[in-house]
């Protein structure tokens, strides 16, 4: 037997017209990007979690294991070392680790602004549909298309909304946890520049 709320909820998604089929892709594509965009962003140690121990990483980049171990063995390769060469390459490990994450974030910011945008495709057509009721007169069969207008102008409303709000405070996370990693490379980077290199070093012309 289906439950009862699994009718309410067909019932009402036939109500809201043709743009509810949309919504549901949108909806479908949104927060498939989303989980796809949170398991990336949350893969890997490049963060703050093991920051008692970058010292001992720089001195020896053997130690550290996963994305900062590779971006530590890049970054500190070869016997000839300089404060220019550890400058571009963690450019390079930016770029990097961050350009993935912010195609996802832009897919998922588009989808999140596409979710209203359709909802009010639906409002639109809910209120020709309202207008094609009243000219049609007061009788019963106008009376009800007005009604059937009104009520998929509204839903198709709330549910562009609903999907959009949940959407845009998952990308706000991301955006959030992206911004850590960034911060997490650079103080690596200024670590290693000011362990590895004398202050003398640096104030020479590069």
């Amino acid at each position: 037997m289906i439950p009862q709320f699994l009718t309410d909820g067909w019932q009402l998604f036939l109500e809201g017209g043709p743009i509810m089929y949309m919504l549901g892709a949108v909806a479908c594509i949104l927060y498939a990007s989303a989980i796809s965009a949170l398991i990336h962003v949350n893969q890997g140690n490049l963060n703050e979690k093991e920051q008692e121990k970058w010292e001992q990483f720089i001195a020896q980049p053997d130690l550290a294991k996963g994305r900062l171990g590779e971006a530590l063995s890049y970054a500190l390769h070869g016997p000839k070392l300089s404060i220019k060469t550890v400058n571009r390459r963690f450019d390079e490990i930016k770029i990097i680790a961050l350009s993935g994450i912010d195609r996802r974030l832009l897919v998922l910011n588009t989808l999140v602004a596409a979710a209203p945008l359709a909802g009010l495709l639906g409002t639109v057509m809910g209120m020709l549909a309202m207008f094609s009721g009243l000219s049609h007169g007061k009788g019963p069969a106008g009376m009800q298309r007005v009604a059937d207008g009104m009520q998929e102008a509204l839903i198709t409303t709330q549910t562009g909304l609903t999907i959009a709000l949940p959407g845009l405070f998952i990308a706000l996370i991301i955006q959030a946890k992206r911004n850590r990693i960034h911060a997490a490379l650079v103080r690596l980077e200024s670590l290693i520049l000011t362990s590895r290199f004398h202050r003398t070093d640096q104030n020479q012309p590069q």
